[in-house]
């Protein structure tokens, strides 16, 4: 017979409790079409999971949440007859809202950064999903969109407009393959004209040259012009070394190459006082300052990197230059997904879920606005595994692996995270 283990039943105890406090002291904060939406919990024995919920009422839904006091509470994406039969097919789908999720998965270096540090890279990622696609690309007003910290390690985009609600997976698909630039063609961006036509023994020669996008053109002409120019002014902070080292680590490039583009976008030109170099050129549009050698080989490069997940390529970093959003495809495609219902708890950080507007995620910052107000100073003792280092409600922590006396809206964050166990009380 298995020992029961003191600490982690006093952990779950404790979380539960401040779970059910809180549930029991707030309203829920409901979601659009409220009556039409599936609802499904999770609690806090591994694999207890319960869905086909509805709820007509707000006070049934507060009731369940201060009764069975889950650890994570969803909703549907979609709406519903009859949201809660007990199958799929009986509920007969109405539509569902776009919703978009973005967390530590998609960050490559996740592994090496601290639980602050994630969630700052994902704010950014969101605001670029946000600005330059959803609202820049596909037109989508500000006041159907909300973004939605998940408590967790990441956010969410709730869509609902409702010219969305009738989309099918595959429709949802496409959406996430033009955010991501699944098959895109760079170099179609760039378009031929003709600028020079001469005669001469009955045959015509027509000179040509690549037009390039404006960087302000909607859509990925756009994007990738300011990709262009952004690798440009990369390579400018560099010095002419290592600027030909980082273009000859690209494959198919050879010092030549590299040197040749490097001279032409940075070598002056001209005499004082008009003096000129092929960036400057570069960055009012004109591609004919390069050679076509160049122009190509600038090109590629940049096509090159957009497939490229990671923020970093060969030492150097691609901020700025990588113009592609990311996005959790199964999750956008899935006509029938639950999503953290706003105002209700993360029980891995005992975190809010947050609804906000774009610009209130400017100045968000989760382990300071996201702490629920119902969290005391109160002094909780803990067992830390590691020592912390952490910054939460504007109040710095440094502390030593073993027994420590935290504020109870720490002691919360670390037991819920499994950093810490709750001293069982003797």
């Amino acid at each position: 017979m298995a020992v029961p283990d003191r600490a982690k039943e006093a952990t779950t105890q404790f979380l539960r409790g401040q779970f059910h406090r809180y549930y029991d002291g707030s309203k829920p904060t409901l979601p659009d079409r409220f009556g039409r939406r599936e609802f499904g919990f999770m609690f806090w024995t591994a694999g207890i999971v319960q869905r086909h919920l509805g709820f007509s009422r707000e006070e049934d839904l507060r009731s369940f949440l201060s009764g069975r006091v889950p650890a994570h509470a969803y909703y549907s994406s979609a709406y519903y007859e009859t949201p809660n039969a007990p199958t799929m097919e009986e509920k007969g789908w109405l539509g569902a809202d776009l919703v978009f999720d973005l967390d530590a998965d998609h960050l490559p270096n996740a592994a090496k950064m601290s639980y602050p540090e994630m969630l700052e890279a994902i704010r950014l990622k969101i605001l670029h999903l946000y600005d330059d696609f959803l609202g820049a690309d596909f037109g989508f007003e500000e006041k159907t969109m909300r973004i939605v910290f998940s408590g967790g390690r990441g956010y969410h985009i709730h869509v609902f407009d409702e010219r969305v609600w009738p989309l099918g997976s595959h429709e949802r698909r496409e959406i996430v393959d033009w955010i991501t630039g699944k098959g895109l063609d760079v170099g179609a961006v760039f378009r031929e004209s003709a600028f020079d036509k001469k005669e001469f023994q009955g045959h015509t020669r027509v000179k040509k040259r690549l037009v390039a996008p404006a960087q302000d053109e909607p859509g990925w002409r756009g994007k990738i012009m300011r990709g262009v120019n952004a690798f440009a002014a990369k390579l400018e902070t560099m010095q002419p070394d290592e600027a030909v080292k980082f273009l000859t680590s690209f494959e198919h490039v050879s010092e030549a190459d590299a040197q040749d583009l490097y001279e032409n976008l940075f070598k002056p030109r001209g005499t004082k006082p008009r003096i000129i170099r092929g960036v400057d050129r570069l960055r009012e549009g004109q591609l004919e300052s390069l050679s076509d050698r160049s122009r190509d080989l600038l090109i590629r490069l940049v096509q090159d990197i957009q497939p490229v997940r990671s923020e970093e390529l060969r030492g150097v970093s691609l901020e700025g230059i990588v113009q592609r959003a990311e996005t959790d495809e199964p999750v956008t495609s899935d006509i029938k997904r639950l999503i953290r219902m706003p105002s209700s708890l993360h029980g891995k950080t005992g975190l809010q879920v947050i609804p906000m507007s774009r610009d209130a995620l400017d100045e968000f910052r989760p382990l300071r606005d996201a702490v629920p107000p119902a969290w005391t100073d109160e002094p909780v003792r803990v067992n830390l595994k590691n020592k912390i280092s952490l910054e939460i409600r504007g109040e710095a922590f440094n502390l030593a692996p073993g027994v420590n006396d935290v504020p109870q809206y720490l002691a919360i964050f670390l037991a819920a995270r499994g950093l810490a166990t709750v001293v069982p009380e003797a």
